[in-house]
């Protein structure tokens, strides 16, 4: 299998008040290409982080601490910055959480689409021609007013479909999607999370960041459940709603609404900030499953079956 990215032993933290924090700890992942990979968990389980650290768009006070990102064989954390610019944005493109902030309110659509294509090609009339196109594929309609508008013109969903546009633009190999549909109705995200699955089709690669189990299910191949910027389970995104294995997964799947209409389950608890320190399993505070040795040692992945956990109940 062909894998365009490889995470080895990533680590990724904060300076908060002279202090070091650790935000995602020790990741170990592999990314086919061609398939959409779901990054699941709930907020400050240090999705966006690891993303943001693949991207190296990591505030000031934040360092990655160890590891190596392989994008196509090549450890882009040693690239210098000029020269990753033209990776990134070309071979590497992102979706983010927040249409609304994404755009530049100061021009127009088609003056910053044309920015985004003059990165590979300079021939405006060919540029042009490349925007429709792309344009087209996003299924908007009246190209030639949404070109003329500014942002603040164009609904949520639109301004996600043109950030979506950007990327076949680029004719990005890589497309990290942070929460894309976040910010959007049902059927306006029903609608763009179906253009990610024709750029699937198109062989691109998508790592998905996600709170909502039900996209996992309806749209990812793999997935990777998080939890304090560990991984918890890594399995094929079928296999992990029909043979969940470790407490918190089940957890968020229990937390879903069902056509049977079954109670909902809580998660007791909150996710604890990065500055608290959990000894042990950092998912005990509000596990139902807990041990002894959970509130002492910290598990390893293992593989159990096709999947990977890190759970004390699997030793």
């Amino acid at each position: 299998m062909d894998k365009i990215l490889k995470i080895k032993n990533l680590s990724t933290g904060f300076y908060i008040e002279d202090n070091f924090y650790f935000a995602i700890n020790n990741i170990n992942l592999e990314f086919e290409k061609g398939k959409i990979h779901a990054i699941a968990g709930e907020s400050g389980c240090g999705k966006s982080v690891f993303i943001n650290s693949i991207l190296k768009l990591l505030p000031k006070n934040a360092k990655v601490v160890s590891g190596e990102i392989l994008f196509n064989n090549q450890n882009i954390l040693n690239i210098r910055e000029k020269d990753f610019n033209k990776i990134r944005g070309t071979k590497i493109s992102l979706i983010p959480q927040d249409p609304f902030m994404s755009l530049n309110p100061l021009y127009k659509i088609e003056n910053q689409l044309l920015e985004v294509n003059f990165l590979k090609n300079k021939d405006k009339e060919q540029a042009k021609k490349i925007i429709i196109n792309a344009l087209e594929e996003v299924k908007i309609q009246n190209i030639d007013n949404v070109l003329k508008s500014y942002p603040h013109e164009l609904s949520g969903g639109m301004k996600q479909r043109i950030i979506i546009a950007m990327a076949l633009i680029s004719d990005a190999e890589l497309i990290l999607a942070d929460e894309p549909t976040t910010a959007l109705d049902v059927s306006v995200s029903n609608s763009i999370l179906n253009l990610l699955l024709e750029l699937k089709n198109k062989n691109k690669t998508i790592i998905l960041i996600t709170h909502d189990l039900s996209i996992v299910y309806n749209y990812c191949d793999t997935a990777t459940i998080m939890y304090l910027g560990d991984i918890v389970e890594n399995s094929n995104a079928k296999q992990l709603f029909k043979y969940p294995k470790h407490p918190y997964t089940k957890a968020l799947i229990e937390a879903l609404p069902t056509l049977r209409g079954r109670k909902l389950k809580n998660i007791k608890g909150q996710i604890s900030p990065i500055t608290n320190t959990i000894k042990g399993c950092k998912f005990h505070p509000r596990c139902e499953c807990k041990k002894n040795i959970c509130l002492e040692q910290k598990p390893v992945l293992k593989t159990v079956d096709s999947s990977k956990i890190a759970c004390w109940l699997f030793e």
